[in-house]
């Protein structure tokens, strides 16, 4: 048998095949001669000083577009999103899923309702936008809180268990400055040029003593936000020293009561404003004054018992 097959004849008509490879005169096309002859000649491409100052100002063009036009589409999604975040709040709160009861347990009725002021965004009035890591941080951004938890109660109902921080008071005695808690006991961990915002007691003995006139002003926010420091005297009775300059002498008997009365007093005359050296609440039902206009000397109208 021969080592060579024998190659089937072609039919009739069909002509030879060519090699794809050879060309073809006149027939390939310009682009495909460039290629094969390895690229543009000089003949082929002419750049002018003109043409190519049109191509870089027209993507100096384009990029300055492509900015702007990114400035403008950020503002606006970020204008969209917003809108459509206030839509979908409203429509959450008209179909029974509005903001009712925010419950906030742990503090007195005052702090309570100034963490409620914090708690809602603006603009909002659905539970769906109060995210519980949201409203935890905002509540324990507040200077006296310690930590907060938070809790939805679906469909409208929030609660928030504040814990008081551990440092409640500033207890200056023979001229150290000491961090108390709430019973007065010093903390000796914690330094007083830290807790500068808290209230300031002062004297012998003040810091078990100062108990519950600190509670009692958890409520008076006038008094609170006005008041320099609580002086013990004598061991006996407190005056209280606002920022102002004011000295107000408070009863033996009675104490807590009295600055509730200078708060109610506050909020009906503004007395804590007025240009007052002096107030004696000691005798019971009175309340004597000292004007700063009519004193000699600047000094107290009261003594030290």
């Amino acid at each position: 048998m021969a080592a060579v097959r024998a190659r089937r004849p072609r039919s009739g008509g069909e002509p030879p095949r060519r090699n794809s490879r050879a060309p073809v005169s006149g027939a390939m096309p310009r682009l495909a001669r460039i290629k094969l002859s390895g690229g543009l000649g000089g003949s082929d491409v002419q750049v002018t000083g003109r043409s190519l100052a049109l191509a870089l100002a027209g993507a100096v063009l384009l990029c300055g577009t492509a900015i702007a036009g990114a400035a403008w589409l950020g503002s606006s999604l970020f204008d969209a999103r917003e809108a459509f975040s206030r839509t979908a709040d409203a429509t959450a709160a008209g179909v029974g899923f509005a903001i009712g009861e925010i419950e906030v347990t742990g503090v007195s009725d005052v702090r309570a309702q100034e963490v409620r002021e914090i708690v809602v965004p603006e603009g909002r009035r659905s539970i769906l936008s109060l995210d519980p890591a949201e409203v935890r941080a905002r509540v324990e951004s507040l200077d006296w809180v310690a930590a907060a938890r938070v809790r939805r109660l679906w469909p409208t109902k929030l609660e928030i268990d504040v814990e008081r921080r551990q440092a409640y008071a500033r207890w200056q005695e023979d001229g150290e400055v000491s961090v108390i808690d709430y019973n007065g006991e010093r903390l000796l961990a914690e330094r007083a040029a830290d807790h500068a915002d808290l209230p300031l007691v002062i004297g012998p003995g003040a810091g078990p003593a100062a108990e519950q006139l600190l509670i009692t002003l958890e409520d008076l926010p006038q008094l609170r936000e006005r008041l320099r420091a609580l002086v013990r005297v004598g061991e006996r009775r407190w005056n209280v020293e606002l920022k102002s300059g004011t000295i107000i002498a408070l009863p033996q008997e009675g104490a807590a009561h009295a600055l509730e009365r200078l708060e109610a007093l506050h909020l009906q005359h503004a007395l804590l404003d007025r240009p007052v050296n002096a107030l004696d609440m000691r005798a019971p039902g009175r309340l004597a004054v000292r004007v700063r206009a009519l004193a000699r000397e600047r000094r107290p109208a009261i003594g030290g018992a």
